[in-house]
């Protein structure tokens, strides 16, 4: 039996956890590890339903710790197989390289850039794996991408498109959270990594807009920070990227929600990250935008994922197009609501520890997400969540 430690155990950690129970057969056994008592409370309360709904043994933990405090984290990484971090994005490299340290797997969700560049660094020489960027977007979304990729030769256009939307949006940002707004506003407010015509180029969140329909609904689509992942990278080591090459990922959203963020984060300022203070002392920041969203736009569990990627180039000695589209809507599993982009985040990176336990995945140094085989994943248990998500608990019953 494998053990794990989650580290932060919010909305999707402690799904994490639950899933990874429920779905990994009795290989592991959690700890959760979270300095809000009552995250931890509710965590407790949906691993002893779960418990009851399992035909096999499930063992697991809490610990009420902050993760600021790096000597009390390496003492709860002593003796751990894994550790899968959930912590907000400027905490994660410290964590990391403790894990290094320590000889732990090392897995997170994290989409900063930065971030994951230093993780890169430090799995240099590393003796564990260190896999950053698990989960949807970046996670999934780049094992996709890849997936349809491979099949071509040259890559003229590929864009990765991701969104998590309200089911039944009724206010004017088209919008409820239904993720970190730390997370949104940090993705709308960095720098993106795209290919444009061969070239590697850093251009502003928020642009490159464009429409489309998908399932007979209008959406928009805009660049953000992060899901693109290090595809850009694999795709140009194995010589699939010409002189034409475009490559990008944005982010999905109903129509008219970029036009007034970019309002509130451009021309309100309040993207700044560190503005200098005005004539009254206040700074206008980051935190704000997102005290701001947290305050003012309902959260919802009824929500829809929205996976689109389409690619041209070449592919069997013709220009040819490729699109591959999924809608993974909220369900009700284990005796409670699942949000979609909650299950997808969480079984995103459950089916990354499980293929690196089960000898799938590299299993030193770091990890990219496209070396994870798309059937591979989609075989685990966790590859429910994308392919048939209603079927989920069903499939643990039979």
């Amino acid at each position: 039996m494998k053990r794990v430690l989650v580290l932060g155990g919010g909305k999707v950690g402690k799904s994490v956890a639950e899933l990874l129970l429920a779905c990994g057969e009795g290989a592991y056994s959690i700890v959760i590890a979270d300095r809000d008592a009552g995250n931890l409370k509710e965590t407790e309360a949906n691993l002893a339903r779960l418990k009851t709904m399992v035909s096999h043994k499930i063992e697991f933990a809490t610990k009420q710790v902050d993760a600021t405090n790096r000597a009390a984290v390496r003492e709860l990484l002593k003796g751990m197989d894994y550790l899968i971090c959930m912590l907000p994005f400027d905490l994660v490299a410290g964590i990391a390289e403790d894990a290094a340290a320590l000889g732990v797997h090392y897995f997170d969700v994290t989409e900063d850039v930065e971030t994951t560049d230093r993780v890169r660094a430090i799995a240099d020489g590393a003796k564990v794996a260190l896999v950053p960027q698990c989960g949807l977007a970046p996670g999934y979304i780049a094992i996709a991408a890849y997936d349809v990729a491979r099949n071509f030769s040259e890559i003229h256009e590929l864009t990765l498109r991701v969104g998590a939307l309200p089911q039944f949006p009724t206010n004017a940002l088209h919008y409820n959270v239904t993720w970190s707004t730390a997370g949104v506003v940090n993705e709308y407010c960095e720098p993106c990594n795209v290919m444009l015509d061969g070239k590697m180029a850093r251009l502003p969140a928020l642009e490159g807009l464009e429409n489309f329909s998908f399932e007979g609904v209008e959406y928009e689509a805009f660049y953000t920070s992060g899901g693109v992942g290090s595809l850009i990278d694999t795709l140009q080591d194995d010589k699939k990227v010409v002189d034409e090459s475009r490559i990008a990922y944005k982010t999905i959203r109903y129509p008219g929600h970029r036009n007034l963020m970019k309002f509130l984060l451009q021309d309100l300022r309040l993207g700044i990250e560190h503005a200098r203070p005005d004539a009254n002392g206040r700074v206008f920041d980051r935190k704000l935008a997102m005290d701001l969203l947290d305050h003012a736009i309902a959260r919802t569990l009824q929500d829809v994922v929205i996976v689109f990627i389409n690619c041209i180039g070449i592919k069997d000695g013709y220009r040819q197009q490729v699109n591959f589209k999924r809608a993974i809507r909220a369900v009700n599993m284990f005796g409670r609501a699942w949000p979609a982009i909650e299950l997808t985040t969480a079984a995103g990176v459950c089916a990354m520890v499980d293929l690196h336990r089960r000898g799938v995945l590299p299993q030193t140094g770091f990890v990219r997400q496209e070396q994870c085989p798309l059937d591979a994943f989609n075989k685990t248990p966790f590859g429910r969540a994308y392919e048939s998500p209603e079927s989920l608990e069903a499939s643990l019953k039979r």
